[in-house]
């Protein structure tokens, strides 16, 4: 597929890498009018004073995106698929307009040697050239202009700067008179800008192609040099007749114009449902994200307005600027400011709901404003007073990716990191906008005192490991204090473990079975192991209902005890009705201590289907005869966690075939929640159910799930792939009945109807009894019985067709 990207900016780079990262096959072309290769505009002003070159401020692109440069697009032919410029054509499969926008000015000045905009290189060095010695007059008091005149106003080959406002204000119509003075005084203290406000020109001399006179409604200044800062319009002039447009280029949220393969993102595009134009660099790569999912197929994704940050930073202040998608007029101001700081927080208020924030020289944890604009949560202007302080992760460095000066002190720790070069691995800081890139380098350099200088340097992974074993010990220690009245230490599960003739060496074998299992680095092991010996401080009820035990006896009935019955032996399985010794009201008492003293801890486990025909009467339970539906709601009320175990309580199983005259289903259908953790089997391996524990009990979470909310560390894998007889079904050697050759020597069980090719379970890598069998291995097909509808669809020996598994 032939993708060409019309654009040579930030946005067209990151299309142009996003792209291949995803499809490295892809052909990817770059149109850009431009004389240079892509390059970082949050940059201009160092081109401008000289301190860096074009070259110096390019943006990193994959070396296999091919680039064509000073080639303006002036159409676009729909039905050839084709882009023109004055002199070449350029064929495409998929195109994304990623132009940008053009400088407004209030006359023109294509022609004047002494005027210029600011927006590319090419009006830099004509600004760079022209200044010297001149009376620099800037037109505009928004955050283009302020960047630039903070560069002006440093440079020593100019004598006097003007800065024109149409209006009263610097930066903002709504900043209190504070804030401007604030940015004001920061640059008046040279006592080379002059500040006119409520001025414009009304008229101009011009002889051949130099401005020799500029006239405004205060001012006549001779023989100046004129840059416009008033602001930007999308750059689509070139598109109009082929797409529809407004503002800018009209497309969907999927950012897709009326044409199915020509996408627009960024401050060219205009998403029509929202009416919304970028405006930032952090809006234009979202939005990208969004075309090159949809153009790959990766996934269906759409683009939403989220809350945006923006910073501008200049010599004696720094403003963060956060704002809603939803901020609009009308709103109430809170106005919380240090003079001995120079620090102005300025809250925008709506309905007592925080809309936008303005700092200046702020300590705020923009973390914490950030969440109260996105939750629309209702303020407490006391607490916004005491949130004034500068919070515990720092300065906020970078807004595009939301990155504190604590974090990256502690990278800088963590790895040994030196260098802004060498910080990618582990952040993007400072690389989505640039922006922030100084600030981000100072901050690596001034941390170099937190290496320790006989550390080994660290890979992400590395790092992410360290994370999570700090996590995991965290999560053992709190765990060790919730269940005082069932302790157990080291030394009882070593005495237990002695008791029932079990070696350590086996349990560290075991251990490292479950870890494996578990899909965990080897070096968690030893938490692994703690944190087996801290599940009996998890109270755990166990519920059995209409089903035949068969996944509790997986537990207990075996010649040898295994290690998954030592384990649940001691862990704190406060109720089962099978396995307690407690009997009648005794047992009732306990379950009704657990539900209602330990609230939002204890865990869950339900064995076997609910049955719901005649309001749950076919299943009753205990001395006052509840209903099985009745005692599941109840226990899952506040429930920390709530496990399925066995395909009954997964979608009914057995209970649940045809014609299934006791209406049962599986838990989360009687309960209508979708946040069960399912762990189907018939029976499940006990393996299964201690691993989703550990994972709860280490980090705290539940561990990745796949459709049917099953961990995908053990139930990802097709059994069939899997399988020790695969190799059997590649020769074509089958089992044909029951005795046969092909039987007696292993041959594949296909032919005997195994669904192992349509069930995705670990059952061949994990397998039952300590690891010793499954039923595969035992002579006997896979049924299947870790899938939905598998008692009536899959549980037989015959063979099946396709269509027939759903």
């Amino acid at each position: 597929m032939r993708i060409v990207i019309i654009g040579g900016g930030i946005a067209a780079a990151y299309l142009a890498n996003g792209i291949k990262k995803l499809d490295p096959r892809a052909e990817v072309l770059i149109v850009s009018e431009e004389a240079y290769l892509p390059y970082d505009r949050i940059h201009l002003c160092s081109l401008v004073d000289k301190s860096r070159k074009v070259e110096d401020i390019a943006l990193p692109v994959d070396p296999t995106v091919q680039i064509e440069l000073n080639e303006k697009i002036v159409s676009i032919d729909r039905k050839a698929k084709r882009i023109f410029s004055d002199h070449s054509a350029f064929s495409y499969d998929k195109l994304i307009i990623a132009t940008g926008s053009l400088p407004r000015t209030l006359f023109d000045i294509s022609r004047l040697k002494n005027a210029a905009t600011f927006r590319n290189a090419e009006d830099c060095r004509k600004i760079a050239e022209g200044i010297e010695n001149k009376e620099v007059v800037l037109v505009g008091a928004g955050p283009i202009a302020l960047e630039l005149l903070e560069t002006l106003n440093h440079l020593q080959n100019i004598k006097h700067i003007t800065l024109l406002v149409r209006g009263s204000y610097l930066y903002d119509k709504t900043l209190s008179p504070q804030a401007k003075s604030v940015i004001e005084s920061a640059y008046l203290q040279s006592g080379k800008v002059h500040i006119s406000y409520e001025d414009e020109i009304t008229e101009k001399q011009i002889n051949g192609n130099i401005i020799t006179r500029l006239k405004t409604k205060k001012l006549e200044i001779p023989d100046p040099f004129l840059i416009f800062g008033v602001g930007i319009k999308p750059n689509v002039d070139f598109a109009r007749e082929a797409l529809q447009c407004d503002r800018g280029i009209l497309t969907n949220t999927h950012m897709q114009t009326e044409d199915k393969d020509i996408y627009a993102v960024g401050e060219a595009a205009q998403v029509r449902e929202l009416d919304f134009t970028a405006g930032h660099v952090k809006e234009c790569t979202l939005q990208a994200d969004v075309a090159i999912a949809n153009i790959l197929g990766v996934e269906e994704k759409e683009f939403v307005l989220e809350v945006m940050t923006d910073m501008l930073k200049v010599g004696s202040y720094e403003l963060l600027d956060v704002r809603s998608p939803d901020h609009s007029e009308g709103f109430e101001k809170i106005l919380i400011t240090s003079e001995k700081d120079h620090r102005i927080d300025e809250y925008y208020v709506k309905e007592d709901k925080l809309t936008r924030f303005i700092g200046i020289n702020t300590n705020v944890d923009i973390g914490y404003v950030e969440s109260l604009i996105q939750n629309a949560k209702t303020i407490d202007p006391g607490y916004l007073y005491q949130n004034r302080l500068v919070g515990e992760r720092g300065r906020l460095i970078c807004s595009c990716e939301h990155v504190y000066q604590k974090d990256l002190e502690q990278i800088v720790a963590d790895t040994g990191i030196s260098s802004f070069s060498e910080l990618s691995p582990f952040s993007k800081a400072g690389r989505t906008c640039g922006r922030c890139k100084k600030m981000v380098e100072d901050v690596i350099v001034a941390s170099q005192d937190l290496v320790d200088p006989n550390m080994v340097k660290k890979s992400p992974e590395d790092v992410k490991r360290d994370k999570e074993l700090a996590l995991v010990k965290k999560r053992i220690e709190k765990f060790n204090t919730l269940h005082p009245h069932n302790q157990m230490d080291s030394e009882n599960l070593s005495a237990a473990i002695d008791a029932y003739e079990i070696s350590e060496k086996e349990l560290n074998h075991w251990i490292s079975m479950v870890t494996a299992t578990m899909q965990l680095h080897p070096e968690f092991e030893g938490l692994v192991k703690k944190g087996v010996r801290t599940l009996n401080k998890v109270p755990i009820i166990w519920l059995e209902l209409a089903d035949c035990s068969g996944n509790s006896e997986a537990f207990i009935k075996s010649s040898h005890p295994g290690i998954e019955d030592l384990i649940f032996d001691y862990i704190s399985l406060d109720y089962h009705e099978l396995l307690m010794s407690a009997a009648g009201d005794q047992s009732e008492n306990a379950l009704e201590h657990i539900i209602t003293t330990q609230k939002g801890e204890y865990v869950l486990i339900v064995e076997g289907a609910v049955p719901l025909g005649m309001d749950g009467k076919f299943l009753r339970i205990g001395p006052k005869g509840e209903t099985g539906i009745e005692l599941l709601k109840r226990c899952a009320k506040d429930a920390a966690l709530i496990l399925s175990v066995g395909a009954c309580a997964f979608d009914g199983g057995v209970v649940a075939a045809a014609p299934n005259p006791t209406g049962a289903v599986g838990v989360s259908d009687a309960l209508g929640r979708d946040d069960v953790i399912n762990l189907p089997g018939c029976p499940v391996n006990p393996m299964n159910i201690v691993g989703t524990l550990l994972s709860y009990l280490m980090f705290a979470e539940i561990p990745e799930l796949d459709e049917f909310n099953r961990p995908l560390w053990a139930y990802a894998g097709r059994i069939h792939d899997n399988c020790e007889r695969r190799g059997h079904y590649e020769l074509g050697e089958f089992v044909k009945e029951w005795g046969d050759e092909g039987a007696k020597k292993g041959w594949c069980l296909f032919e005997m109807g195994c669904k192992g090719p349509y069930a995705n379970a670990n059952c061949p890598t994990l397998k039952f009894n300590q690891g010793t069998s499954w039923p595969v291995q035992g002579g006997h097909g896979c049924m299947g019985c870790v899938e939905k509808g598998f008692f009536d669809k899959l549980a037989n020996e015959r063979k099946i067709e396709e269509k027939e598994v759903q």
